[in-house]
């Protein structure tokens, strides 16, 4: 089975949907572990540039005012604490544009795990506050995927990748994604937002997959981010 996910680094419910996902597959046992996942980039600011903007004053001008910031902030936070994630909004995150993020992951798609990159960004991010358009959180991010340090320098200084993320922008917009994380399972079935894992495990056996019994009742709709907000 083939899993396609559209996300962006600086998406916090597509750091949520990440783990819900692989807690769904880990519940699967070895069929959990043969899936093929594949990850594509979507951009909900596209027009921001590789200025670091504080993250409050960004969320400040989009939101209308610091209350619905900071509801906004503590509601997603302690959500991914729940499932384990360390986010911390007072480490002084930054809004920055994405593309160098998604040309990483595009380059470990091919050379290294692209997961596991996803994984180091998203950490550097929403833990520790680093800008993911600073080549030193790149290059470190590359490494945890496996990619050799002058490999990634080598990429981040020329256009490689540039045309491919483009493109993977392009796809999303012509299928309609609005807002992310979005999964399409085996090509057949669409899925968007930080479903809980009992969501995907129902999808899962509807796609003829031996999963544990699930409780419908359970399956819930997710939360995700769009170019307006994340839900809270």
């Amino acid at each position: 089975m083939r899993i396609d996910i559209w996300s962006d680094l600086v998406c916090p419910w597509c750091w949520i949907g990440k783990h819900r996902l692989q807690a769904a597959l880990d519940q699967l046992g070895q069929a959990g572990t043969s899936v093929d996942i594949h990850w594509h980039a979507f951009q909900l600011d596209p027009d921001s540039d590789e200025t670091p903007v504080p993250l409050r004053e960004a969320y400040v001008r989009k939101f209308g005012g610091i209350e619905r910031t900071e509801q906004i902030l503590a509601s997603t936070q302690a959500t991914g604490r729940a499932e384990g994630l360390p986010f911390d909004f007072d480490r002084g995150q930054v809004r920055v544009n994405t593309l160098k993020a998604h040309r990483l992951v595009w380059l470990a798609g091919r050379e290294g795990d692209a997961g596991a990159v996803g994984e180091a960004l998203f950490r550097a991010h929403f833990a520790h506050g680093r800008n993911l358009a600073d080549t030193q959180v790149l290059v470190e991010a590359g490494i945890a995927g496996g990619l050799d340090e002058a490999r990634v320098r080598a990429m981040l200084a020329s256009d490689e990748g540039i045309a491919e993320v483009q493109a993977q922008l392009g796809q999303a917009r012509a299928l309609g994604i609005t807002a992310v994380p979005t999964f399409i399972i085996d090509g057949r079935v669409g899925v968007q937002g930080g479903q809980p894992p009992q969501a995907f495990l129902e999808i899962f056996a509807k796609l003829g997959l031996t999963v544990p019994a699930i409780d419908a009742a359970q399956a819930a709709s997710g939360d995700a981010c769009g170019p307006t907000g994340c839900a809270v």
